[in-house]
Formats: structure tokens, C-alpha cells, sequence
């Protein structure tokens, strides 16, 4: 074979091309299983878009921060009443967006929207239908919720803004709130105390007719007043520092010092090791199945070893948490701070305290010493005012706590509700149409290789040239036939010229002559005997004088092709029962003659591998042109193998789409194993016909078809 630069690049140039073309053909063959995996998988989509519930999610978005919570220019420490607001307003600023994710998917919140819209489902359940995430690079957090309708979608959603904003606003507020419960039951205690030192006061006045008293008298009076108004104040404070510590520390017992603040996901090291498994055991498979056959040790443990790395990264999750990621409670922090300011209270009041009785305890000595009258009067006129003093302090406390609890803010604040006309809708019927013919589009070009991979059928003459090389001899149109007439009469043409195309390429495939020729194929169907009659019919046309021998003694077939008995044939002079003068019959079609199968017999390797088969080729030789012996099939047995090696010339028969691939390459074996070297070719059998190929076969307007050349299809 010579070898041109010019033709070494031509070649590389056209690759491309041939590739391409080779992509298109394949597609071609896989026309209909396509359309079928495209229709069945679009009609899958439709199905499932139609038969699917409809599910409608309507998003809430709401901003967290301390933004929200002050006016413009205010101060977080402007009201020290507040301190658990201040704290609050204080950790917003550096808490993260997923800190408020978990807020909002607390179980408390769950409960309150299941209690206000009435639902018959419990937290865990309300939950599943809720999506909370962070708006990246902002403060905003969107609150999506997945509902049967739309209206309970978007009501869901709202519900739950609102809940979150005022579960925020009764933490700021609780502490104004526990003021208020305990200044409840100091103030009527306080408004009698008051009441009955005035009285007390008055009475004492009016009996003794007293109206004035000397100025150090009633400076005394007053300091000790004050004195005891100080020490009630203070008594109060404590008290109610002392409640307010109680219900902080109830509560810190009962929250989580730290939450989860979110979790970092990572490629599964276990599966990226197993799919790089698998592709080493997918290579050593298909190095192993181009030189052994499926049945050999190393094909089927490799085979074995793939199916259990599948199973192995099918049980894989794609992903795994790499690290999960906690933070502090903001909640369980501003409890502490709350304990540690009561706690202090607590300390500055009792020190006060002591401070205010010990001063007090100094005065009274000064007050014994004043008439028994004045003193008395001092003492009731301390009680009224010490009274009056605590009653109106209790009184201040509860209205700013009165007004701390009603102005209370949040530090989240809903942005943008949800409506029922702005729901998403699940399944989306067009979108999964849309979607669905792109991928049914993908999913059935892929389909096609698929199957096309899988089919160990023959396709092509490229691909038998090259898996077997094997010269190509010439391509037999398939011919579809329609009340014994073919369907397309310019494919029965076609056929009749690709038969002699094959008679002239088996006469110039060899060097010398060919006067004996074996017909067969790998496997049984392929279409051998009409081949070996046709080609026999061809030959007699060209060259009369041709004798056909039905060598096939196991599944004759040709004389019922041609309609013609077979009582006795070529087993009958192989056993010596007759001579090839007396049995050879004439055929309808001038110049042919036919050699039957012949009397069935027990073992017909042992007559064809006898001296006298070489005996009656010699003998078939010297009367006829041409001799063409039909064969059994490779695969079935070596009948063929043996006749081939007393031939002058083997053509071996494939049918395109039928022949298996690897059948193909062990009946080539089989005729190597046993010594055969003249096979001529292949003829590719069976090839449908493309209208755009052989259009010049197909007859125009007025024209008959032309059938007096024979020809006998299957």
C-alpha cells in the first residue's frame, strides 16, 4: 500500500468531516427509538404538570437591624429605663443575617401563627412549608411559604412577619411589663398607707388646735420626712429589682447559650475516589473486551467490579457538611446583662438602705428630746409625707413603665408583604414544557448513542472495514415487498445493479481465477442462500454455464427458493450413490444449474471434508464456468471453514443491523483456525435505502419499471 504526504494530509483534513458525517448517519439509523424517547419523555412532563397538585409559595421579606427599631439621630442609650432594649438594639448591629434565619424558624413563632389562623397542624409541620433565607450583601431576609392556594399561601407568610415583629417588641417590652405587674400590687397599699397618715395628721391637728410649728421643729420634720420617703423609694426599687431578677434568671434557665449560625458544605472526598475508580475499571473493561470475549475470567470480574463502583457511588451524597458553624444566643446574652444589672440594682439599693437607716437611727435621739406634743406631730407629719412621697414615686415608675411597654419597638419590620397574585406556581406548565423539549431534545440524541453503543449489530461498511478488515465486495439494498411485487421498484433495480457490482468485484478480487467460489456468514438469517442465488443468477447472465451447490446439508434452502425438488443432490455423490451428471438439475434461468442438498445425513462435516468433495469440485470445474457453494452458517458449526479451504475464493455475507459485531469476529477466527486465506470480501446485506443516494434509480413520469433482469429475494 503506497503512502503520499499529500494523501497522509488530505486524509487528516477530512477526518473531521467523516466524523460528522459518522454523527449523522447514526442519528439517521436512530430516528425512531428518538422520537419515541422525545414523545414519551415530553408526554411524561405533560403528565406530571397536569396530574401534579398545584402548589402556590408567596414570599414575605422583612429587614432586621437596628434601623428599624430608633428614629433618625435617636441614641440606644437615650432610655435607661430599658435596658433589654438597649441590649437588643446594641447586638443587631453585628448579628449575622442567619442568626435572624433561626429566629424566625424558632418553634414558638410556629405555635403563635398555627394559633392565629386556626391551622390544625402542629410547628414541626407549619415549618416544612417555610423557606427562610438571607438576601446576599444585604439586612434583608425573604420568608417564602409553599401552600395548596394562594390566598392561605400569602396569609401564612404575612402572618408570620407579623408574628416575628411582635415576639421582638414583647422582649423589648417584658421588662416594662414585670414593672408593671409588681407596681400593680404596691400602689394600693401605698395609696392607704397615705390615706390613713393624713387622717391620722388631720385628726391630730384638729383635736390639738395646732396650725404652726417652730422652724427647727419643722426642719426636723422634714429631713426625717425625707429621710423615711428616701427609704420607702429605695425599699420599692429593691423590691421590684428583686421580682425582675427572678423572672430573668426563670427565663435564662431556659434558653440556649448558643445557636447555629450556619454550616459549610464540601465535595464528598469518597466519591471523587470512587469515580476515578470506576474510570480505571472502565478502561482495563475495554481493553479486556477487544482481546477476550464476554465470557472470559478477566472480562466478567472487570464487569463485576464496575456494577459494585456504580452501586457503591449511587449510595454516595454528592456533598457533606464540612463544619457547621455556632454562635452566641443574642437572646441568652441580653438575659445575662439583664441578671447582672438587677443583680447590681439589688447591691446599690441595699447599700443605700443601710446608709438611709443609719442616718435615720442618728436623728431620732434629737427628736425624743422635743415636747411630747411637738414630737408627735412631727411623727405624723413625717408619716404623711414619707407616704405621700412613696405613693406618688410607685405612681412615676408605672406610667413610664406604662409608657415603655406601649412604645416599645422591634428591630425587625416587614418591607414587603405577600399578595396572592404575586405566588410562584408549582408545577409550571409551560416552563416544564419548555424545559421538558430541551432536555427531551438532549435526552434522545443521547438515547441514540446509547443504543447505538449498546447494539453490537453492523452498521456500516466503515466500521466492518475496520473491525474486521475485511475489503468491501458490495452493499444489497434491503427490499421491502408488497403482494410478492417489491414496494419501491427503483429499489428492486437498485438490487439487480448491486448484484452486478458484486459478480464484477469478486472477479477482479483475486489474481488469478476464480472457477469455485463459497458463499457464507457468521450466523444463521443473514441472508447467505439469497445471496449465493443471486449472485449465481448474476453470473449466468454474464457468463452462462454456472452451477450452484447447496453444501448447507443441515437447513437446505435453495431448491425451495426456486421451487424445485430435492430427492437426491450432493450428499448423494459424496456417499457415491450417484454421479454429478445424473443429479445436477437445470433452472428456469439459461445457464444456471443447481446441485441440491440431497438426501439428509447424520454427520455432514465428515462428507465434505472426504476427497470427494475435492473430487466433484474438479469435476463441477471443468463442465461449468463457475461453481458457487452455499455454506452453514459460521456460527453454528466449521461446515463452512472446511469448504472454504477447497475453494479458490470465500465471500463472507453480513446483514446490516442483524449481524452481531463479535459473531463476525469469531467466524473469521474459525476460517483462520483452520487455515482458510482467500476470503475475498464482505457484502453487506440488507442496507436501507436513502431516497437521497440513489436517486438516480427512481423513475420519472411515464417510465415502467425494467424487470427483465432476475433476481429472488428472501
Amino acid at each position: 500500500m503506497l503512502s503520499l504526504p499529500a494523501g497522509q494530509s488530505a486524509t487528516t483534513a477530512t477526518e473531521p468531516t467523516q466524523q460528522l458525517s459518522g454523527v449523522v448517519r447514526t442519528l439517521q439509523r436512530r430516528m425512531r427509538p428518538m422520537i419515541a424517547i422525545f414523545l414519551g419523555f415530553v408526554g411524561l412532563v405533560l403528565i406530571f404538570s397536569l396530574l401534579v397538585p398545584k402548589s402556590y409559595t408567596a414570599e414575605t421579606k422583612v429587614i432586621a437591624g437596628n434601623s428599624s427599631a430608633l428614629p433618625s439621630g435617636s441614641d440606644t442609650n437615650a432610655n435607661s429605663q430599658l435596658p433589654v432594649l438597649n441590649a437588643l438594639l446594641a447586638a443587631s448591629g453585628v448579628q449575622s443575617a442567619e442568626t435572624y434565619v433561626e429566629l424566625f424558624q424558632e418553634t414558638p413563632v410556629a405555635q403563635q401563627v398555627s394559633q392565629q389562623l386556626g391551622l390544625k397542624m402542629g410547628a414541626k409541620e407549619l415549618l416544612s412549608h417555610v423557606s427562610v433565607r438571607p438576601v446576599s450583601n444585604t439586612s434583608i431576609i425573604a420568608l417564602a411559604v409553599t401552600w395548596s392556594n394562594p390566598k392561605t399561601a400569602a396569609l401564612v407568610a404575612n402572618t408570620f412577619g407579623s408574628v416575628v415583629v411582635d415576639r421582638q417588641r414583647q422582649l423589648v417590652s417584658s421588662q416594662a411589663q414585670q414593672a408593671i405587674d409588681f407596681l400593680k400590687t404596691q400602689l394600693p397599699q401605698a395609696n392607704k398607707t397615705m390615706h390613713d397618715a393624713q387622717m391620722k395628721l388631720a385628726d391630730f391637728e384638729a383635736k390639738h388646735h395646732i396650725t404652726d410649728i417652730n422652724a427647727q421643729t419643722q426642719s426636723y420634720i422634714s429631713s426625717l420626712a425625707t429621710l423615711d420617703g428616701d427609704i420607702g423609694k429605695t425599699q420599692a426599687d429593691e423590691q421590684q429589682a428583686k421580682a425582675q431578677l427572678a423572672s430573668a434568671q426563670s427565663a435564662l434557665s431556659h434558653t440556649s447559650a448558643t445557636i447555629t449560625g450556619g454550616t459549610t458544605v464540601a465535595t464528598n472526598p469518597v466519591l471523587q475516589q470512587l469515580q476515578t475508580q470506576l474510570s480505571q475499571v472502565d478502561v482495563q473493561l475495554q481493553t479486556a473486551e477487544k482481546e477476550y470475549t464476554d465470557q472470559h475470567p478477566t472480562v466478567i470480574g472487570l464487569k463485576q467490579q464496575e456494577a459494585q463502583l456504580r452501586n457503591e457511588i449511587a449510595k454516595q451524597q454528592s456533598t457533606v457538611v464540612a463544619n457547621t458553624n455556632t454562635v452566641p444566643n443574642p437572646l441568652y446574652q441580653q438575659l445575662q446583662q439583664q441578671q447582672a444589672q438587677y443583680q447590681a440594682q439589688m447591691a446599690a439599693d441595699q447599700a443605700q438602705l443601710s446608709a438611709l437607716t443609719k442616718q435615720r437611727d442618728q436623728m431620732n435621739p434629737t427628736l425624743q428630746k422635743l415636747p411630747a406634743q411637738a414630737a408627735i406631730l412631727a411623727d405624723l407629719q413625717r408619716n404623711s409625707q414619707s407616704a405621700q412621697d412613696v405613693y406618688t414615686a410607685l405612681q412615676q415608675k408605672y406610667n413610664n413603665a406604662s409608657i415603655a411597654r406601649d412604645t416599645a419597638l422591634s428591630d425587625v419590620t416587614v418591607t414587603q408583604p405577600a399578595t396572592p397574585g404575586s405566588t410562584r406556581v408549582s408545577p409550571n406548565l409551560m416552563l416544564n414544557l419548555v424545559l421538558g423539549v430541551i432536555l427531551g431534545l438532549a435526552l434522545a440524541v443521547v438515547g441514540a448513542f446509547v443504543i447505538d453503543y449498546l447494539d453490537g449489530s453492523i452498521k456500516d461498511e466503515r466500521e466492518v472495514e475496520e473491525e474486521l478488515a475485511l475489503p468491501p465486495l458490495a452493499q444489497i439494498p434491503l427490499v421491502r415487498m408488497r403482494n410478492g411485487v417489491a414496494a419501491l421498484p427503483w429499489v428492486r433495480t437498485l438490487t439487480v445493479e448491486s448484484f452486478l457490482q458484486l459478480v464484477t468485484s469478486i472477479k477482479y478480487a483475486s489474481d488469478s481465477k476464480l472457477e469455485t467460489l463459497v458463499v457464507t456468514s457468521p450466523s444463521q438469517g443473514d441472508g447467505k442462500s439469497t445471496i449465493s442465488l443471486n449472485v449465481a443468477l448474476a453470473m449466468a447472465e454474464l457468463e452462462p454455464r454456472v452451477l450452484l451447490v447447496d453444501a448447507d446439508l443441515r437447513r437446505a434452502s435453495i431448491h425451495t427458493k426456486l421451487h424445485m425438488k430435492n430427492e437426491r443432490g450432493l450428499s448423494d455423490v459424496l456417499v457415491g450413490r450417484a454421479r454429478l451428471t445424473e443429479v445436477a438439475q437445470k433452472t428456469k434461468y439459461p445457464g444456471l444449474d443447481i446441485l441440491t442438498s440431497g438426501t439428509p445425513t447424520p454427520n455432514p462435516i465428515k462428507l465434505l471434508e472426504s476427497p470427494r468433495m475435492d473430487d466433484l469440485l474438479r469435476e463441477a470445474s471443468e463442465h461449468y464456468r463457475c461453481v458457487i457453494v452455499d455454506t452453514a452458517a459460521l456460527s453454528v458449526n466449521l461446515d463452512a471453514a472446511v469448504v472454504s479451504r477447497k475453494v479458490d475464493g470465500t465471500v463472507v455475507v453480513l446483514s446490516s443491523g442483524q449481524t452481531d459485531l463479535r459473531e463476525a469476529k469469531t467466524a473469521l477466527r474459525r476460517l483462520q483456525q483452520v487455515g482458510v486465506k482467500n476470503i475475498l470480501g464482505f457484502v453487506l446485506n440488507r442496507v436501507v435505502p436513502r431516497r437521497s443516494d440513489y436517486g438516480a434509480y427512481e423513475l420519472g413520469p411515464g417510465e415502467s419499471a425494467v424487470e427483465e433482469e432476475p433476481m429472488i429475494t428472501a
